[in-house]
């Protein structure tokens, strides 16, 4: 459960409009000329970014990001190295399709998540059906959402 809790953190740690004042190292040097973990002239976060864990400087997180905001793919990795979580970006909404997996690689749930910002307010909520699955991968059940909260099962 505390694992859970500190890639639940690390995760939202990016979307705080403080965590971008946090890193101010160089940005690494990628593949030929591509760096990663930079930012822009506003200090946004932007392109290719990779948040590293502990002493053997594990990858949990990794994608792109467009003047500070996600988009694409983003992955993300329980400490072992095996897939915690894939979430996908829409280009022309604010919907992202997201699957978590059980520490044993099998999928876990899912379903369809929002990210609403506003001047006052960034949310990231759960919304809609969500299928879930046992640890064997097999399909379990469906969950309904609205607005972050559980309001159902089918």
């Amino acid at each position: 459960m505390r694992l859970l809790l500190i890639l639940f953190l690390l995760t939202i740690i990016p979307l705080s409009g403080t965590a971008q004042e946090v890193i101010k190292s160089k940005p690494e040097r990628g593949f030929l000329w591509f760096k990663i973990n930079r930012t822009d002239k506003q200090g946004r976060y932007h392109g290719r970014w990779k948040v590293y864990f502990g002493e053997k400087n594990t990858v949990i997180r990794n994608g792109r990001f467009r003047h500070g905001r996600e988009v694409g793919t983003w992955r993300y990795y329980y400490p072992n190295g095996t897939r915690y979580m894939k979430e996908k970006y829409s280009r022309k909404s604010n919907d992202i399709k997201v699957e978590k997996y059980h520490e044993n690689g099998k999928l876990a749930r899912k379903g369809t998540a929002r990210f609403i910002e506003t001047s006052t307010l960034e949310k990231y909520y759960w919304y809609g059906d969500w299928e879930v699955y046992d640890t064997s991968g097999a399909f379990s059940h469906i969950e309904v959402y609205s607005n972050g909260n559980l309001v159902g099962r089918k």
